[in-house]
C-alpha cells in the first residue's frame, strides 16, 4: 500500500475514521515482512550460544562495510585516505583504523554521506534537536522503521505486552493546540506532555479511562508530573495496567519509584536514539546490555571506569553511521552498562500553569529551524523564557518570525520565547554547555 496514503490517513481523516481503519494501519506494522523476520531472529536467538551471535554480529559489521565503501563516496573515499579494506576485515579490533563520525562531520558532508544505491521501499529525513543543541539531519530507511519496532516489541514482551495490548503514550508530537491524538498503528492514544497542567488533568484522566490502557509509554518526565497531578487532585484512574514502558530520557531514580508506586506496576526501559546506531536493552534496573543484532557497539575509554558509546548500525543502508560517536557514556558494571545521556528527566522549562516542558519535549527538529546552529534555553520566570541561538551563514532575518510562529504553536498560551541571536552561548566554569539554564523551582 502506498506510504502516502496510509500518511494521509494517519494525519488527515477524523478520529473517529480511524477507529475504522485501525486493523489497516495495526497489520501495516505486524505483519510487515521485516517486522516479521526480525522479531523471529530475535527468538531464535535465544536458543544460540555466545560463539553463534558474535559470530552473526561480525557478519552484519562486514557487510555494512563492504556496502558503505561500494556504495557510499564518503565512506569510499575514506576507507582508501586510511588504508581500510573492508573485503580483508578479520577482526573486531580492525574496525579502529577507520576515524570517528560525529554530528557536525555528517552536517558537513550530508550529501556525500548519502548511498547512491536506491534502498527497497524508500527512505525519508529523520532529525533530532540534540541535547547538545547541534540540530542533525540524516536519512533513514523506510525498513528501519519495521526492523527497529521488532527490537522494542521484543523488549516489550518481556514484560507481558501482546500486540492487540493499548497503550497511552506521552512523548512529544507536533499536537500543537490538541490534547490527544490515536495512532492505530501502534494502538495508542498519544498526550500531549506539553499540555499536562493542573488546569488539564482531568481531561487527561477522563480521556484515558475512556480508552482503557493496558500500558503507559513514554517521558518518565512527563509520567511522573502526570501521577503527581493525580494524586495532589485526588482524581482516580479506571485502568488496570500491566506496566509502563519509559522512553527517550535518563531514568531517575526517585521518579521512577514514584510512579511504579503509585500506579502499582513495574517499568521497564531501553537505550536508543534516533539515528538507529545502538539499542540496549535494561537487563536489571538502569543496567543496559547492547544488542549485538541491531548494530556493533564500542566503548572508548576515557578516564577511570567511564567510557564514549560509539556505534556502527546495521538497520539503515540509505545514510550508514560507522563509528558514530554519541554524546553519551556509559560506566561497566560486571557484564551490563549503566549509561549516562544528556536528556534528563528532572531538567526543563516550567509553564505559566506549572506545566514541565522536559528537555525531550522541546522540539526544535522541524525544517524550518534547519539554519540555527546551536541553541539554549534560559528560564529565570515562570512561564517565560530566552532561546538563544547560534545561526548559520544562511540564515535570513525573516526567518526569525517562522521560528517565532513555529515555537508558539509547539507551546502556545505555556510559555513566552524571547528569542535572541548571539555569537556564543553561556557554559559553565568548567567549559561543559547546558541545553537549559533554569533558576525556576519545581512544578509541584
Amino acid at each position: 500500500m502506498n506510504k502516502q496514503f496510509l500518511k494521509f490517513i494517519r494525519d488527515e481523516i477524523p478520529e473517529f475514521l480511524k477507529l475504522v481503519t485501525a486493523n489497516l494501519f495495526r497489520n501495516k506494522l505486524i505483519k510487515n515482512k521485516e517486522f516479521l523476520r526480525y522479531f523471529d531472529l530475535l527468538e531464535k536467538r535465544e536458543n544460540l550460544s555466545s560463539e553463534k551471535i558474535r559470530e552473526y554480529q561480525f557478519s552484519q559489521l562486514k557487510n555494512i562495510l563492504i556496502y558503505s565503501f561500494q556504495n557510499v563516496p564518503y565512506y569510499h573515499n575514506l576507507f582508501n585516505q586510511v588504508s581500510f579494506d573492508p573485503y580483508k576485515f578479520s577482526d573486531f579490533e580492525q574496525i579502529k583504523t577507520i576515524p570517528f563520525l560525529t554530528r557536525e562531520i555528517v552536517n558537513d558532508n550530508f550529501n556525500e554521506l548519502k548511498s547512491t544505491k536506491k534502498v527497497k521501499n524508500g527512505y525519508y529525513i529523520g532529525y533530532t534537536g540534540g541535547s547538545t543543541g547541534f540540530p542533525l539531519k540524516f536519512l533513514l530507511d523506510y525498513d528501519s522503521i519495521y526492523k527497529e519496532n521488532a527490537f522494542i516489541y521484543y523488549f516489550r514482551k518481556k514484560m507481558g505486552y501482546k500486540n492487540e495490548d493499548k497503550l497511552v503514550t506521552f512523548r512529544d508530537v507536533r499536537l500543537y493546540d490538541k490534547l490527544f491524538k490515536y495512532s492505530p498503528m501502534y494502538e495508542e492514544l498519544i498526550s500531549s506532555p506539553v499540555k499536562l497542567s493542573k488546569i488539564t488533568i482531568r481531561e487527561y484522566a477522563n480521556r484515558i479511562n475512556q480508552f482503557q490502557p493496558q500500558y503507559l509509554n513514554g517521558y518518565l518526565s512527563t509520567i511522573w508530573y502526570f501521577a503527581k497531578l493525580l494524586a495532589e487532585y485526588e482524581i482516580n484512574l479506571s485502568i488496570k495496567l500491566k506496566g509502563i514502558f519509559l522512553t527517550s530520557e535518563n531514568v531517575n531514580e526517585n521518579q521512577r519509584k514514584y510512579i511504579e508506586q503509585f500506579f502499582k506496576v513495574k517499568s521497564s526501559t531501553f537505550y536508543g536514539h534516533s539515528e538507529r546506531c545502538i539499542i540496549a536493552e535494561e537487563m536489571v534496573k538502569n543496567r543496559y546490555k547492547f544488542d549485538p543484532f541491531y548494530g556493533y557497539n564500542e566503548q572508548i575509554h576515557i578516564e577511570n571506569n567511564k567510557y564514549s558509546i560509539v556505534g556502527t548500525g546495521f538497520l539503515n543502508q540509505i545514510m550508514p553511521f560507522i563509528r558514530y560517536k554519541t554524546d553519551d557514556f556509559c560506566y561497566m558494571d560486571n557484564q551490563y552498562y549503566s549509561i549516562e545521556g544528556k536528556r534528563s528527566s528532572t531538567i526543563g522549562l516550567i509553564g505559566i500553569n506549572n506545566e514541565f516542558l522536559s528537555a525531550t519535549a522541546f522540539d526544535l527538529t522541524n525544517p524550518i529551524f534547519k539554519n540555527i546552529v546551536r541553541y539554549q534555553l534560559i528560564q529565570k520566570e515562570k512561564g517565560k523564557a530566552d532561546l538563544m541561538i547560534i545561526v548559520g551563514k544562511n540564515f535570513q532575518i525573516s526567518e526569525m518570525d517562522l521560528v517565532k510562529n513555529e515555537i508558539n504553536m509547539q507551546t502556545k498560551g505555556i510559555v513566552d520565547f524571547n528569542i535572541k541571536i548571539v555569537d556564543h552561548l553561556i557554559l559553565t566554569q568548567s567549559g561543559k554547555y547546558q541545553m537549559y539554564i533554569s533558576s525556576v523551582g519545581e512544578t509541584l
